[in-house]
Protein backbone atom coordinates (compact mmCIF):
# COMPACT_ATOMS: atom_id res chain seq x y z
CA UNK A 1 0.00 0.00 0.00
CA UNK A 2 1.50 3.13 -0.98
CA UNK A 3 1.60 5.86 1.39
CA UNK A 4 0.05 9.36 0.52
CA UNK A 5 0.26 12.47 2.24
CA UNK A 6 -2.67 14.21 3.29
CA UNK A 7 -3.32 18.14 1.42
CA UNK A 8 -3.07 19.42 4.79
CA UNK A 9 0.42 18.90 5.04
CA UNK A 10 1.63 19.42 1.74
CA UNK A 11 2.90 22.96 3.34
CA UNK A 12 4.24 21.88 6.65
CA UNK A 13 7.68 21.62 6.73
CA UNK A 14 10.59 20.77 9.39
CA UNK A 15 10.66 23.32 12.37
CA UNK A 16 12.91 26.21 11.79
CA UNK A 17 14.09 26.09 14.96
CA UNK A 18 15.21 22.54 14.55
CA UNK A 19 16.92 23.19 11.27
CA UNK A 20 19.11 26.38 12.87
CA UNK A 21 19.93 24.02 16.31
CA UNK A 22 21.02 21.88 14.14
CA UNK A 23 23.50 23.62 11.55
CA UNK A 24 24.51 25.82 15.14
CA UNK A 25 25.55 22.24 16.76
CA UNK A 26 27.24 21.08 13.43
CA UNK A 27 29.53 24.06 13.35
CA UNK A 28 29.73 24.53 17.38
CA UNK A 29 28.27 28.06 17.36
CA UNK A 30 26.49 29.82 20.32
CA UNK A 31 22.66 28.86 19.43
CA UNK A 32 21.12 32.52 19.25
CA UNK A 33 18.07 30.67 17.48
CA UNK A 34 16.35 29.15 19.51
CA UNK A 35 14.58 30.52 22.93
CA UNK A 36 15.97 27.84 24.95
CA UNK A 37 17.90 29.38 28.31
CA UNK A 38 21.88 28.14 28.93
CA UNK A 39 21.30 28.83 32.82
CA UNK A 40 19.67 25.94 35.35
CA UNK A 41 15.89 26.92 36.33
CA UNK A 42 15.23 27.98 39.85
CA UNK A 43 16.37 25.31 42.42
CA UNK A 44 12.39 25.15 43.92
CA UNK A 45 11.13 24.03 40.89
CA UNK A 46 13.31 20.85 39.99
CA UNK A 47 13.46 20.40 43.99
CA UNK A 48 9.25 20.34 43.79
CA UNK A 49 9.30 17.85 40.81
CA UNK A 50 12.42 15.32 42.63
CA UNK A 51 9.96 15.53 46.06
CA UNK A 52 6.83 14.80 44.11
CA UNK A 53 8.61 11.50 42.23
CA UNK A 54 9.98 10.17 45.75
CA UNK A 55 6.56 10.72 47.74
CA UNK A 56 5.37 8.75 44.65
CA UNK A 57 3.33 11.04 42.68
CA UNK A 58 4.35 9.02 39.47
CA UNK A 59 0.81 7.74 37.80
CA UNK A 60 -1.42 9.37 36.30
CA UNK A 61 -2.90 13.49 37.30
CA UNK A 62 -6.58 14.21 36.71
CA UNK A 63 -6.56 15.54 33.11
CA UNK A 64 -7.79 19.23 33.74
CA UNK A 65 -4.08 19.25 35.73
CA UNK A 66 -3.79 18.77 39.49
CA UNK A 67 -5.84 21.28 41.76
CA UNK A 68 -2.30 22.89 43.55
CA UNK A 69 -1.30 23.44 40.22
CA UNK A 70 -4.20 25.32 38.91
CA UNK A 71 -5.05 27.06 42.34
CA UNK A 72 -1.42 28.82 41.94
CA UNK A 73 -2.00 29.73 38.02
CA UNK A 74 -5.30 31.55 39.08
CA UNK A 75 -3.62 33.25 42.02
CA UNK A 76 -0.84 34.41 39.57
CA UNK A 77 -3.36 35.34 36.94
CA UNK A 78 -4.93 37.50 39.92
CA UNK A 79 -1.82 39.10 41.63
CA UNK A 80 0.27 39.53 38.83
CA UNK A 81 -2.16 40.94 36.01
CA UNK A 82 -5.38 41.71 38.12
CA UNK A 83 -7.34 38.51 36.26
CA UNK A 84 -9.72 36.25 37.76
CA UNK A 85 -10.53 32.64 36.82
CA UNK A 86 -12.36 30.05 38.40
CA UNK A 87 -9.07 26.87 39.21
CA UNK A 88 -11.76 24.48 38.63
CA UNK A 89 -13.70 25.43 35.91
CA UNK A 90 -11.41 27.91 34.25
CA UNK A 91 -7.60 26.59 34.62
CA UNK A 92 -6.63 23.59 32.75
CA UNK A 93 -3.20 21.82 32.69
CA UNK A 94 -1.47 20.98 29.39
CA UNK A 95 1.59 19.73 27.66
CA UNK A 96 2.93 23.08 27.08
CA UNK A 97 1.69 25.99 25.29
CA UNK A 98 1.76 24.31 21.69
CA UNK A 99 -0.82 21.28 23.49
CA UNK A 100 -2.99 24.08 24.51
CA UNK A 101 -3.03 26.19 21.03
CA UNK A 102 -3.36 22.63 19.50
CA UNK A 103 -6.39 21.80 21.44
CA UNK A 104 -8.21 24.88 20.87
CA UNK A 105 -7.74 24.97 17.53
CA UNK A 106 -9.40 21.20 16.67
CA UNK A 107 -12.15 22.09 19.56
CA UNK A 108 -13.41 25.47 17.57
CA UNK A 109 -12.36 25.19 13.83
CA UNK A 110 -14.35 23.30 11.55
CA UNK A 111 -13.51 22.59 7.82
CA UNK A 112 -13.73 25.89 5.60
CA UNK A 113 -13.43 28.21 9.08
CA UNK A 114 -10.89 30.80 7.92
CA UNK A 115 -8.39 32.21 11.11
CA UNK A 116 -6.84 35.19 11.19
CA UNK A 117 -2.56 35.30 11.96
CA UNK A 118 -0.55 37.98 12.74
CA UNK A 119 2.89 37.73 10.64
CA UNK A 120 5.28 37.43 11.59
CA UNK A 121 4.12 34.76 14.21
CA UNK A 122 5.47 31.76 16.24
CA UNK A 123 5.38 28.95 13.42
CA UNK A 124 2.59 26.56 14.92
CA UNK A 125 -0.49 28.30 14.05
CA UNK A 126 -1.14 28.38 10.84
CA UNK A 127 -0.12 24.29 10.42
CA UNK A 128 -2.38 24.16 13.53
CA UNK A 129 -5.79 25.89 11.90
CA UNK A 130 -4.76 23.54 8.43
CA UNK A 131 -4.76 20.42 9.74
CA UNK A 132 -7.66 21.40 11.94
CA UNK A 133 -9.28 21.22 7.89
CA UNK A 134 -9.56 25.34 8.21
CA UNK A 135 -7.36 28.36 6.41
CA UNK A 136 -5.45 30.17 7.91
CA UNK A 137 -5.08 34.04 6.66
CA UNK A 138 -2.09 36.03 7.03
CA UNK A 139 -2.04 39.83 7.96
CA UNK A 140 1.30 41.31 7.81
CA UNK A 141 1.96 44.13 10.66
CA UNK A 142 3.81 47.32 9.69
CA UNK A 143 7.20 47.12 8.42
CA UNK A 144 10.70 46.88 10.61
CA UNK A 145 11.60 48.25 12.89
CA UNK A 146 7.28 49.40 14.03
CA UNK A 147 5.58 46.00 13.65
CA UNK A 148 2.53 47.81 14.71
CA UNK A 149 -1.16 45.52 14.07
CA UNK A 150 -2.44 46.78 10.58
CA UNK A 151 -6.02 47.43 12.01
CA UNK A 152 -6.90 48.91 8.27
CA UNK A 153 -6.21 45.58 7.26
CA UNK A 154 -7.61 43.58 10.20
CA UNK A 155 -10.48 44.46 9.61
CA UNK A 156 -10.51 43.59 5.95
CA UNK A 157 -9.53 40.04 6.59
CA UNK A 158 -12.52 39.57 8.88
CA UNK A 159 -15.43 38.00 7.15
CA UNK A 160 -18.60 35.83 7.88
CA UNK A 161 -16.00 33.03 7.80
CA UNK A 162 -13.45 34.05 10.10
CA UNK A 163 -13.75 31.85 13.13
CA UNK A 164 -10.64 32.45 14.84
CA UNK A 165 -8.33 34.92 15.28
CA UNK A 166 -4.45 34.31 16.74
CA UNK A 167 -2.77 36.99 18.83
CA UNK A 168 0.55 37.24 20.74
CA UNK A 169 1.92 38.94 23.61
CA UNK A 170 4.53 40.04 24.62
CA UNK A 171 5.04 38.98 20.98
CA UNK A 172 7.51 36.56 19.11
CA UNK A 173 9.80 37.35 17.27
CA UNK A 174 9.05 41.48 17.09
CA UNK A 175 8.89 42.30 21.53
CA UNK A 176 6.19 44.07 20.89
CA UNK A 177 3.52 44.05 23.37
CA UNK A 178 0.04 45.29 22.45
CA UNK A 179 -1.28 48.02 23.68
CA UNK A 180 -4.86 48.52 25.35
CA UNK A 181 -6.29 50.13 21.90
CA UNK A 182 -5.08 47.57 20.11
CA UNK A 183 -6.69 44.42 21.55
CA UNK A 184 -10.02 46.39 22.42
CA UNK A 185 -10.13 46.83 18.20
CA UNK A 186 -9.53 43.06 17.97
CA UNK A 187 -11.84 42.44 20.70
CA UNK A 188 -14.50 44.57 18.68
CA UNK A 189 -13.99 42.70 15.46
CA UNK A 190 -14.26 39.32 17.26
CA UNK A 191 -17.43 40.39 18.82
CA UNK A 192 -19.15 41.71 15.19
CA UNK A 193 -18.05 38.22 13.89
CA UNK A 194 -18.49 36.13 16.61
CA UNK A 195 -14.98 34.75 16.04
CA UNK A 196 -12.85 33.03 19.13
CA UNK A 197 -9.53 34.75 20.29
CA UNK A 198 -6.78 32.47 21.14
CA UNK A 199 -3.91 34.53 23.22
CA UNK A 200 -0.35 33.40 23.18
CA UNK A 201 0.96 34.63 26.52
CA UNK A 202 4.02 33.00 27.18
CA UNK A 203 5.88 35.84 27.98
CA UNK A 204 3.43 37.32 30.47
CA UNK A 205 6.12 37.79 33.15
CA UNK A 206 9.20 39.28 30.68
CA UNK A 207 8.67 42.90 30.27
CA UNK A 208 10.84 46.05 30.27
CA UNK A 209 11.12 49.51 30.64
CA UNK A 210 8.14 50.28 32.83
CA UNK A 211 5.70 48.20 29.72
CA UNK A 212 3.66 46.00 31.59
CA UNK A 213 2.10 42.90 30.35
CA UNK A 214 -1.60 43.30 29.45
CA UNK A 215 -3.74 40.21 29.06
CA UNK A 216 -6.10 40.04 25.94
CA UNK A 217 -8.75 39.19 28.12
CA UNK A 218 -8.20 42.59 30.39
CA UNK A 219 -10.87 43.77 27.34
CA UNK A 220 -14.55 43.47 28.36
CA UNK A 221 -15.16 42.50 24.26
CA UNK A 222 -11.86 40.27 24.18
CA UNK A 223 -13.05 38.34 27.79
CA UNK A 224 -15.63 36.42 26.94
CA UNK A 225 -14.47 34.69 23.67
CA UNK A 226 -10.65 34.00 24.68
CA UNK A 227 -8.11 31.30 25.29
CA UNK A 228 -5.23 32.28 27.07
CA UNK A 229 -2.01 30.15 26.76
CA UNK A 230 0.59 30.07 28.70
CA UNK A 231 3.75 27.95 30.27
CA UNK A 232 6.42 27.66 33.17
CA UNK A 233 9.57 27.68 30.00
CA UNK A 234 10.09 31.01 30.00
CA UNK A 235 8.76 32.27 33.36
CA UNK A 236 10.72 29.43 35.08
CA UNK A 237 13.61 28.61 32.24
CA UNK A 238 12.28 24.89 32.08
CA UNK A 239 11.43 24.87 28.08
CA UNK A 240 11.88 21.08 28.37
CA UNK A 241 9.35 20.58 31.01
CA UNK A 242 6.20 21.13 28.80
CA UNK A 243 4.27 22.50 31.44
CA UNK A 244 1.29 24.63 30.17
CA UNK A 245 -2.10 26.35 30.46
CA UNK A 246 -5.28 27.56 29.25
CA UNK A 247 -7.61 29.78 31.17
CA UNK A 248 -10.94 30.48 29.30
CA UNK A 249 -14.66 31.14 30.11
CA UNK A 250 -16.21 27.88 31.79
CA UNK A 251 -18.50 26.75 29.15
CA UNK A 252 -15.21 27.57 26.18
CA UNK A 253 -12.87 25.85 28.44
CA UNK A 254 -15.16 22.45 28.32
CA UNK A 255 -15.28 22.28 24.80
CA UNK A 256 -11.05 22.38 24.93
CA UNK A 257 -11.07 20.14 27.57
CA UNK A 258 -12.78 17.95 25.35
CA UNK A 259 -10.08 17.67 23.05
CA UNK A 260 -7.30 17.94 25.44
CA UNK A 261 -8.34 14.72 27.27
CA UNK A 262 -7.63 12.92 24.20
CA UNK A 263 -4.47 14.03 22.81
CA UNK A 264 -2.69 14.19 25.84
CA UNK A 265 -5.22 12.95 28.59
CA UNK A 266 -2.60 14.11 31.07
CA UNK A 267 0.83 16.44 31.88
CA UNK A 268 3.31 14.90 33.76
CA UNK A 269 2.37 14.50 37.32
CA UNK A 270 5.38 15.37 38.80
CA UNK A 271 6.82 18.19 36.56
CA UNK A 272 3.16 19.50 37.52
CA UNK A 273 3.63 19.61 41.45
CA UNK A 274 7.46 21.00 40.46
CA UNK A 275 5.42 23.71 38.68
CA UNK A 276 2.90 24.17 42.12
CA UNK A 277 5.96 24.68 44.47
CA UNK A 278 8.03 26.99 42.68
CA UNK A 279 4.56 29.29 41.78
CA UNK A 280 4.59 28.83 45.75
CA UNK A 281 8.09 29.70 46.28
CA UNK A 282 7.35 33.13 44.29
CA UNK A 283 3.87 34.15 45.44
CA UNK A 284 4.13 37.15 47.71
CA UNK A 285 8.70 37.83 46.68
CA UNK A 286 10.29 39.95 44.31
CA UNK A 287 10.86 36.82 41.81
CA UNK A 288 9.14 38.70 38.64
CA UNK A 289 10.88 41.63 38.76
CA UNK A 290 13.96 40.14 39.59
CA UNK A 291 13.05 37.98 36.03
CA UNK A 292 12.41 41.03 34.11
CA UNK A 293 15.72 42.85 35.58
CA UNK A 294 17.96 39.83 34.70
CA UNK A 295 16.53 39.74 31.08
CA UNK A 296 16.73 43.72 31.09
CA UNK A 297 20.66 43.02 31.80
CA UNK A 298 21.31 40.13 29.00
CA UNK A 299 18.86 42.53 26.12
CA UNK A 300 21.58 45.42 27.16
CA UNK A 301 24.02 43.42 26.96
CA UNK A 302 24.22 42.33 23.55
CA UNK A 303 22.62 45.08 21.70
CA UNK A 304 25.46 47.19 21.46
CA UNK A 305 27.73 44.41 19.97
CA UNK A 306 24.71 43.65 17.08
CA UNK A 307 24.85 47.56 16.28
CA UNK A 308 28.77 47.35 16.31
CA UNK A 309 29.01 44.08 14.17
CA UNK A 310 26.76 46.42 11.21
CA UNK A 311 23.03 45.14 12.19
CA UNK A 312 20.20 47.59 12.07
CA UNK A 313 18.31 47.74 15.57
CA UNK A 314 14.99 49.91 15.73
CA UNK A 315 13.85 50.33 19.57
CA UNK A 316 14.69 47.76 21.97
CA UNK A 317 12.35 45.17 22.53
CA UNK A 318 9.49 45.71 25.62
CA UNK A 319 9.28 41.98 26.13
CA UNK A 320 10.18 38.14 25.54
CA UNK A 321 13.37 37.67 24.85
CA UNK A 322 14.18 38.08 21.16
CA UNK A 323 15.83 41.27 19.37
CA UNK A 324 14.67 41.81 15.36
CA UNK A 325 17.27 43.29 13.35
CA UNK A 326 17.93 44.12 10.16
CA UNK A 327 21.30 43.20 8.02
CA UNK A 328 22.66 44.39 5.18
CA UNK A 329 21.04 42.03 2.87
CA UNK A 330 18.17 40.85 1.56
CA UNK A 331 19.30 37.23 1.66
CA UNK A 332 18.51 36.90 5.53
CA UNK A 333 18.82 32.93 5.43
CA UNK A 334 22.34 33.10 3.68
CA UNK A 335 23.42 35.78 6.10
CA UNK A 336 22.35 33.70 9.05
CA UNK A 337 24.20 30.20 7.70
CA UNK A 338 27.15 32.58 6.67
CA UNK A 339 27.28 33.83 10.75
CA UNK A 340 26.67 30.49 11.75
CA UNK A 341 30.13 29.47 9.46
CA UNK A 342 32.37 32.55 10.24
CA UNK A 343 31.06 33.90 13.31
CA UNK A 344 29.76 30.50 14.99
CA UNK A 345 27.05 32.37 16.10
CA UNK A 346 23.56 31.34 15.24
CA UNK A 347 21.23 33.37 14.60
CA UNK A 348 17.21 32.85 12.64
CA UNK A 349 16.29 35.05 9.72
CA UNK A 350 13.41 36.84 10.61
CA UNK A 351 11.94 35.91 7.16
CA UNK A 352 11.02 32.56 8.28
CA UNK A 353 8.52 33.70 10.73
CA UNK A 354 6.21 35.47 7.93
CA UNK A 355 4.30 32.74 7.08
CA UNK A 356 2.30 34.60 4.63
CA UNK A 357 4.40 35.99 2.68
CA UNK A 358 8.36 36.01 3.68
CA UNK A 359 9.10 39.08 1.48
CA UNK A 360 7.72 41.10 4.12
CA UNK A 361 10.64 39.88 6.31
CA UNK A 362 13.34 39.86 3.47
CA UNK A 363 16.55 41.09 5.48
CA UNK A 364 15.35 40.64 8.87
CA UNK A 365 17.57 38.67 11.53
CA UNK A 366 16.30 37.18 15.17
CA UNK A 367 18.79 36.69 18.17
CA UNK A 368 17.61 35.53 21.00
CA UNK A 369 19.07 36.35 24.67
CA UNK A 370 17.87 33.99 27.22
CA UNK A 371 21.47 33.09 27.38
CA UNK A 372 23.79 33.98 30.32
CA UNK A 373 25.74 37.51 30.07
CA UNK A 374 28.91 35.82 29.68
CA UNK A 375 27.37 33.81 26.58
CA UNK A 376 25.83 36.53 25.25
CA UNK A 377 29.17 38.85 25.13
CA UNK A 378 31.31 35.78 23.90
CA UNK A 379 28.99 35.58 21.03
CA UNK A 380 28.93 39.52 20.37
CA UNK A 381 32.84 39.41 20.12
CA UNK A 382 32.23 36.85 17.75
CA UNK A 383 29.86 38.69 16.01
CA UNK A 384 32.00 41.68 15.43
CA UNK A 385 35.66 40.27 15.13
CA UNK A 386 33.73 38.26 12.27
CA UNK A 387 32.07 41.65 10.25
CA UNK A 388 34.70 44.24 11.21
Amino acid sequence: MSVQERSSLGSIGTSIFSTFTRLAEEHGAINLAQGFPDFMPPSQLIDGAVDAMRSGANQYAPPIGIPELRHAISTHARDEHGMQYDPDTEVTVTVGTTEAIWSAVLALIEPGDEAIVIDPCYEQYGPAVAIAGGIPRYVPVSPFPEFRLDLDRIERTFNNRTRMVFLNTPTNPTGRVLSAEELHAIGELADRYDAYIVSDEAYENITYDGCEHLPVAADPLCRPRTITASSVSKTFSATGWRIGWFMAPAALSGMVRKVHQFVVFSAPQPLQRGAAAMFAAAHGTDYYDRLKAEYAERRDALIPYLREAGLTIGEAPKGGYFIMTRCASDDDEGFCKELIQRARVAPIPGSLFYCGDQSNGRGLVRFAFCKKVETLREAGERLVAATG
